[in-house]
């Protein structure tokens, strides 16, 4: 848990275990896997992307996929922009064959994949809406964006992030890794409850989408980073945590990567109830969770990492935070 403002980090705490079966205390170094709060970094690499010219947002997928041969088909509509707020139809995990979805989709958690390969494999998969109809939360949807960036690029998600985000902003920690025989150091062990005794979550292929890794300190650096023009200029900084849901069958707001607030917004995703405007994000995988909300502009930024999956609740723990720091007239 870290709490800070735009003058820095007021309060840190590190309570847990990195590794049960070693004794490996979790510290201020211990690295969590993000889970989809990386949609984050993938709506500001995009948006760096279009600021060099790479490519636009409201390029069409099937023309940034011109070099992948594939036996389905994605909806010849669909648009980058679609894709980043959810609204391309594209379907999530659920959408997979009946053999995949078992146990929590292990057998698909463990499936490796080439990224020719899992653009076919989610080619075939159908769609759940036509694009812009409506609000979909799509996995699917953020993994194909990151194989377009590395197309784009011409190299690999995990250089792409280090070069575009962790060296210009002093991030040592973070990373992405497709690699499953790499080592990484303090990287925490995700756990969940069972039958009342702690197992570690099984084996995730790191093929599957483009995971991040990141510690309390470096996610809440992330956090204050969308508050000013660090990495992004205002403008652009706008358009990433914007409300692209206007108009849109849309129980929420959505952005790039992100969910914005504003006083007496009332969604079902990443509710504090709080006065004043914010932008919030959240992760949840076998044995992770993470939390990372920015209140007005960089007030208040709470980041939140957990590796016991199935144990806390991190919006209730968030809010709690913050309406110590911002009372509210309700409370």
């Amino acid at each position: 848990m870290v709490v800070g403002n735009r003058e820095g980090i007021l309060y840190e705490k590190h309570v847990g275990l990195a590794n049960r079966g070693w004794g490996i205390p979790i510290d201020s170094t211990t690295r969590f896997d993000m889970a989809s709060l990386n949609k984050s970094f993938v709506g500001a690499l995009m948006l760096l992307a279009q600021q060099a010219g790479k490519l636009h947002v409201s390029d069409r997928l099937v023309d940034r996929l011109s070099s992948f041969s594939y036996s389905g088909q994605f909806h010849p509509d669909i648009t980058l922009h679609d894709m980043l707020t959810h609204r391309s139809g594209l379907p999530d995990y659920d959408g997979v064959a009946e053999e995949l979805r078992t146990d929590n989709y292990r057998s698909l958690k463990r499936s490796h994949f080439s990224s020719a390969e899992y653009v076919d494999f989610i080619s075939q998969l159908p769609p759940m809406a036509a694009p812009g109809e409506r609000f979909y939360y799509s996995n699917f949807a953020y993994h194909l964006l990151s194989i377009v960036l590395e197309e784009v690029y011409q190299m690999p998600f995990d250089a792409l992030l280090q070069r575009q985000i962790c060296d210009p902003l002093g991030l040592e920690h973070t990373f992405s890794s497709t690699d499953n025989a790499a080592v990484h150091p303090r990287v925490a062990e995700g756990y969940l409850w069972r039958e009342g005794a702690w197992e570690r979550n099984g084996f995730i292929d790191l093929t599957l989408g483009r995971r991040i890794f990141t510690t309390g300190r470096e996610l809440y650096r992330w956090g204050q980073a969308m508050t000013d023009d660090r990495l992004l200029p205002d403008s652009l900084r706008q358009q990433l945590y914007a409300n692209h849901l206007q108009g849109v069958n849309s129980p929420i707001a959505y952005g790039y990567g992100w969910v914005p607030y504003t006083p007496g917004g009332a969604y079902p995703m990443g509710n504090l109830e709080l006065d004043r405007p914010y932008i919030i994000h959240g992760g949840n995988t076998e044995g992770y969770r993470s939390l990372l909300a920015v209140v007005n502009e960089g007030e208040y930024t709470v980041a939140l990492l957990f590796n016991v999956g199935d144990r806390t609740d991190e919006t209730e723990l968030a809010k709690k935070i913050l309406h110590l720091l911002i009372p509210q007239e309700h409370d």
